[in-house]
């Protein structure tokens, strides 16, 4: 049986949208790498799952149920994580949500949840959760390659992900000194539930098949792939490592050249 002090010698990490697609990822990478962590995301059942995984690696993984959008139970979540009293190695934003958000459209409703989940949310959770970082420590958010240029009608998108970007890089000057660093990940396309989500409402719009349209959004990526999660996983992997350590402020692109 592990004993609390071997427990304790393990670094610990918190992945928010961690039931699936890239978080999950994520969440297995650093089980694998020796993290325990504590995983959030709304599905009960999806999180007990990767919880599983990454248990099966020799970790302890705790399952926190919230939406992203909703403060109250993002609030809970982090006055749980502190009430461990544990300190906390890395912070890893990952949930977020995409979607169609034509200015036109008579509804703000999806483009606030945009902002809500994508940018507030890691917002007051990194803010609520700075006391219990330990120095030297990692934060980590997912960004996009969508906060580095613009797209048709993603408005919400667009900005929230170009907000993120904004805070990393003010954030990881306020923490440079306490030797926490700052950086993001800009994914472009990645295999997830979300992308095809995102492709079939963008296909409706360019009057093609789900199936036209990912074979054209493959033609405009170098690599002429969708990248897998695990790649993301990879890059996120490296920046929480000690070798990383001389890296704070920045986005490092993950999206097979399309920045390039």
């Amino acid at each position: 049986m592990e004993s609390g002090r071997d427990r304790d010698a393990r670094k610990w990490g918190l992945v928010t949208g961690a039931s699936r697609g890239i978080g999950r990822a994520i969440a297995v990478r650093m089980a694998s790498d020796g993290y325990d962590v504590a995983l959030v995301a709304r599905s009960r059942d999806l999180l007990e799952g990767v919880a599983e995984e990454c248990r099966a690696l020799g970790v302890a993984a705790d399952v926190y149920v919230a939406d992203h959008g909703i403060r109250p139970q993002m609030d809970a979540v982090a006055g749980a994580v502190l009430a461990r009293g544990r300190p906390l190695d890395a912070l890893v934003l990952n949930a977020g949500v995409a979607g169609l958000t034509p200015i036109a459209s008579p509804s703000l409703t999806e483009f606030e949840r945009q902002i809500e989940v994508n940018l507030v949310a890691p917002i007051r959770l990194t803010r609520a959760l700075l006391s219990a970082m330990r120095s030297p420590g990692r934060v980590v958010a997912i960004a996009s390659v969508l906060a580095r240029f613009g797209a048709p009608q993603v408005h919400g998108y667009c900005a929230s992900k170009a907000g993120l970007m904004g805070f990393v890089r003010s954030l990881a000057l306020d923490l440079a000194r306490a030797k926490i660093t700052v950086n993001a990940v800009l994914p472009g396309w990645v295999a997830t539930d979300m992308a095809e989500q995102s492709i079939a409402a963008q296909a409706a719009n360019m009057g093609m098949t789900p199936q036209e349209a990912r074979s054209q959004f493959e033609a405009n990526v170098p690599l002429g792939r969708f990248l897998l999660p695990e790649e993301v996983a990879h890059t996120v992997a490296f920046l929480l490592s000690e070798g990383a350590c001389g890296i704070t402020g920045q986005g490092l692109a993950v999206c097979g050249g399309v920045l390039a």
